[in-house]
């Protein structure tokens, strides 16, 4: 299997060279580019050619950021990851095929490369039909606030059930904190940042 080329932006040096040494431990992935400079960023990638950029929405010029796959239209190819470090608008998070915050662990980092990676080959789309409809409902109960017994009573289900649902959520998509959930649900237009509490 051909290693999926990942170029890496942020500001931060020591989250580059973190993030850089846990990809290196996946033998599908290859670093071939790593910069806390958007004009260097923006001049190897067209060179390079990566297939997958991760990179801080914070790196992007603030007139830009609601224009992101724009700026990359000549490599139609390459897929998008936020890197998360602190809040970022969802409007934003919209635009880009995957999610990693700093407090990912390495499995959910795998997770979100692989399923940016289905989405290369056109295997499957990392979208929110491999949820059931109870698992959605679920799903956008928790990204409101809501406990397992009230998600229980609001959906006339069991708490076992409840729980039952939130393991299945958490297997098909790799996401375990209800945050990271929260903007799951989000980016796959299951509810909109205004019906969060």
């Amino acid at each position: 299997m051909k290693a999926n080329k990942i170029a890496i932006a942020d500001p931060s040096p020591i989250v580059i060279a973190g993030l850089s040494a846990l990809l290196r431990e996946l033998s599908d992935c290859e670093v071939v580019l790593q910069s806390d400079d958007m004009h260097t960023v923006e001049t190897r990638l067209r060179i390079l050619r990566p297939d997958v950029l991760i990179i801080n929405p914070l790196m992007i010029d603030f007139s830009k950021r609601r224009m992101v796959r724009s700026q990359f239209e000549d490599l139609p190819d390459m897929h998008l990851v936020a890197l998360i470090s602190s809040y970022v608008e969802s409007q934003i998070l919209k635009q880009f095929h995957g999610v990693i915050e700093l407090n990912d662990d390495m499995q959910r980092i795998k997770s979100t490369l692989q399923q940016v990676s289905v989405k290369q080959t056109g295997d499957a789309e990392m979208d929110s039909s491999m949820l059931s409809d109870r698992e959605k409902d679920v799903l956008i109960c928790l990204a409101k606030g809501q406990k397992n017994n009230e998600i229980a009573e609001n959906l006339h289900i069991s708490t076992h059930t409840v729980i039952t649902h939130r393991k299945n959520i958490v297997r098909k998509t790799g996401i375990k904190s209800v945050s990271a959930l929260t903007v799951y649900a989000i980016l796959n237009n299951l509810l909109e940042q205004k019906d969060i509490i």
